[in-house]
């Protein structure tokens, strides 16, 4: 295999080491990170980021996430006419709730699709980074879509204020569903998951490009609970099911399809909702939650 460097910490890799639980990943000895060494990003077409018949709880439970985030935000923000750049933005839903909130928010996404999406609603989501110095960058389950998380990293700095902090939000490699469920789990999503991160693998990222962690979170339950959830039920349902009802999101089957495995998939976690509890306190003991959330700040 080619000698290369870890795209997580930038060490040269003499060999690589095939990951126990996450098919096709290799995990780098330096970091404690995973990568892949298969070349070319899949496309991100339109209906990737869309959410179209989704259903109405589905919708609110999407905007409590959105509020959620929000109040984060406000808390590592004191300003709240702050500007903040969503790194990987998608449509730009976020960014229109926190625009619509009194920050000052835009949008970066590679994706033509992305941002085509965005520009219908009016929505500030560009193809390159504007030119502007900005109090908050934020990877919002972004990071491990790229094949260079290092590098972009990097290159964010010279968008960073002088007191500008990161908000970093991943899956966790690390976790006790990753661990045992491997291909199965929720967060794995080859090939979109381009890397995969441990908090180890992030902390040497985030020193590597010149940024020290201020403080780390494991509950986050818009990926933490959902992600047990789907992940338990992807153990014996068809893949992803649940999710896909939630939000209409990359599902090819029909409605009513979709609405009937929806009810089945809603009677298995009601059924072994005190098991699926006890795991996540668990997870939470152990810190071992299948994402976890990063504020970082550059060193001084």
């Amino acid at each position: 295999m080619p000698r290369t460097r870890c795209p997580i910490c930038g060490f040269l890799l003499s060999e690589h080491v095939l990951a126990k639980h996450l098919p096709g990943f290799f995990r780098c000895p330096q970091c404690s990170g995973y990568y892949h060494l298969e070349s070319g990003k899949p496309p991100y077409p339109e209906r990737y980021f869309s959410e179209r018949n989704s259903v109405s709880l589905g919708q609110r439970v999407l905007s409590l996430f959105l509020f959620f985030r929000a109040q984060k935000i406000k808390r590592i923000l004191a300003d709240s006419g702050a500007r903040i750049l969503d790194y990987g933005s998608g449509d730009g839903r976020l960014v229109s709730y926190l625009n619509s909130r009194g920050f000052h928010a835009d949008g970066y996404d590679p994706s033509e699709a992305a941002v085509s999406l965005a520009r219908k609603n009016n929505i500030p989501v560009y193809g390159s980074i504007p030119a502007r110095q900005y109090d908050l960058i934020m990877f919002w389950h972004s990071l491990e879509h790229s094949d260079t998380p290092l590098n972009d990293i990097i290159a964010c700095k010279e968008y960073c204020a002088p007191s500008a902090r990161l908000l970093i939000a991943v899956p966790n490699a690390y976790s006790l569903e990753a661990k045992i469920s491997g291909k199965t789990w929720f967060c794995y999503d080859w090939p979109f998951h381009r890397v995969h991160f441990t908090p180890r693998a992030l902390k040497v990222l985030l020193e590597k490009a010149g940024f020290k962690i201020a403080s780390i979170d494991y509950l986050n339950p818009e990926y933490t609970l959902s992600s047990l959830a789907q992940t338990f039920l992807n153990l014996f349902l068809p893949k992803n099911v649940f999710y896909g009802l939630m939000t209409a999101r990359r599902s090819d089957r029909s409605r009513g399809a979709m609405l009937a495995w929806g009810l089945v998939s809603f009677g298995v976690l009601v059924l072994f909702s005190p098991f699926l509890l006890l795991v996540f306190a668990a997870e939470l003991m152990t810190k071992k939650t299948a994402a976890f959330v990063v504020v970082a700040q550059k060193n001084s």
